[in-house]
C-alpha cells in the first residue's frame, strides 16, 4: 500500500499505466439517504478510460478523503468493505463489477451442525447461499479530472460525491397460530428466488437467483418469526425494488422442523404474491396464517395423520 495525502486513506493502484502528474481529489460520501449508517471502511473503484484495470482506495470510516490520480475522464463506484459475506465479480468493468454472496456453509449458532435442508420443488438449482451483512453502494457514470494549467500550483482540490443507499434490506417471515410449538422443536426456513449478485455501477442485481436459509424463534402470540438480510428478490432488478421482474421465478418458503425425536419434516409455502406485493419500502414482510407441527413420536418416526401438509427429509441436501 502506498499513503497517499489523508492518512484515513489507502491506495491498492491496480492500473499497469503510471502517468507521472497526478491531481488532487476529495472524495466525499453522502449519507443523505441512511443518516445513521456507520460502515467501519469505505472502497473505491475508479475507472479511467483507457486503462486496463481500476484505481482502488480504502478509507477508513464513512468520511472520504483526498486522493491523487491522473487527469482524464473516468466512471467509479463504490461500497462499504467490512463485510465477508461476499465476494467479488466483474473486476475489471464499471458496470460488470459486482459483490457475489458466498455459499453458506452452516447456519451458525443456529444449528450444531453443517445445515441440511430440503431444496424447494422448482429451486433445486439454486445455490444456498449466504445472507448479506449491510451494504452501502454508490456510482458516478462519468466524471473529468482536469490537468493543472501550466504553471498552476495552488488550485483547489477537485471533488466527487458519491450519493449513497443501501443494497441490502430486510425480510420478515410471521407464522401466526403455530400449533405443537414447544422448546424441543428446532424451526429453520429457506426461501427461493432471491438476489445473489449486486452490481454497484449500473445500480440494479444480477442474473443469478439463490436460496437463503434463515432462523425462526417463537413470539409471545405463540407464533413464529424469522428475519434475514438480503439484496432484495427475482434478478436484473433496480436495487431495491420489489417489482417483478420479466423473468420470474416463484418465491417457496420452506419451513423445517426438527423434533425431539430426531426427525426433520417440511412443509413448502409459495409466497411469490406477497413478495412482489406493493410496498413503499424495499423492506417485505411475509405472512402465514398458521402452522399446525408435527409431533414427535415417542416410539421413534412419524406424527400423527391429522397434521397435513408435512413431508419427512428423505432428500436432505447436506452443505
Amino acid at each position: 500500500m502506498v499513503c497517499l495525502l489523508s492518512s484515513g486513506c489507502r491506495h491498492r493502484d491496480l492500473c499497469h499505466d503510471h502517468p507521472h502528474t497526478r491531481v488532487p481529489v476529495v472524495v466525499e460520501f453522502d449519507w443523505a439517504e441512511d443518516p445513521g449508517a456507520n460502515p467501519s471502511e469505505m472502497t473505491v473503484h475508479l475507472f479511467r478510460t483507457g486503462s486496463r484495470s481500476p484505481y482502488v482506495f480504502d478509507f477508513r470510516g464513512r468520511e472520504g478523503g483526498t486522493i491523487a490520480i491522473p487527469a482524464g475522464t473516468y466512471a467509479a463506484l463504490c461500497y462499504n468493505n467490512d463485510s465477508d459475506s461476499h465476494g467479488f465479480t466483474g473486476k475489471d468493468s464499471h458496470q460488470d463489477f459486482g459483490l457475489r454472496l458466498g455459499d453458506l456453509r452452516s447456519l451458525g449458532d443456529m444449528s450444531s451442525s453443517p445445515l441440511r435442508f430440503p431444496r424447494a420443488q422448482g429451486a433445486e438449482n439454486e445455490r444456498m447461499a449466504n445472507t448479506p451483512d449491510s451494504i452501502w453502494v454508490g456510482t458516478i457514470q462519468v466524471f473529468e479530472v482536469k490537468a493543472p494549467e501550466p504553471g498552476e500550483t495552488t488550485a483547489e482540490p477537485q471533488v466527487i460525491r458519491f450519493e449513497m443507499f443501501p443494497a441490502v434490506y430486510v425480510y420478515t417471515f410471521i407464522i401466526h397460530n403455530t400449533v405443537n410449538f414447544n422448546n424441543s422443536t428446532t424451526i429453520t426456513a429457506s426461501i427461493s428466488g432471491m438476489s445473489g449478485t449486486v452490481h454497484p455501477g449500473r445500480r440494479e442485481t444480477g442474473s443469478e437467483t439463490v436460496t437463503h436459509a434463515f432462523g425462526m424463534r417463537p413470539t409471545k402470540d405463540g407464533g413464529l418469526i424469522g428475519q434475514m438480510l438480503t439484496f432484495g428478490h427475482c434478478a436484473s432488478n433496480p436495487i431495491g425494488s420489489r417489482r417483478a421482474s420479466d423473468q420470474v421465478a416463484d418465491h417457496l418458503l420452506v419451513v423445517n422442523a426438527t423434533l425431539s425425536d430426531g426427525s426433520q419434516w417440511h412443509t413448502t409455502h409459495n409466497v411469490t404474491d406477497q413478495i412482489h406485493g406493493y410496498s413503499p419500502t424495499a423492506d417485505c414482510v411475509v405472512h402465514l396464517d398458521s402452522l399446525p407441527l408435527p409431533k414427535p413420536n415417542p416410539d421413534g418416526g412419524g406424527f400423527g395423520p391429522t397434521v397435513g401438509g408435512w413431508e419427512g427429509n428423505t432428500e436432505i441436501v447436506g452443505m
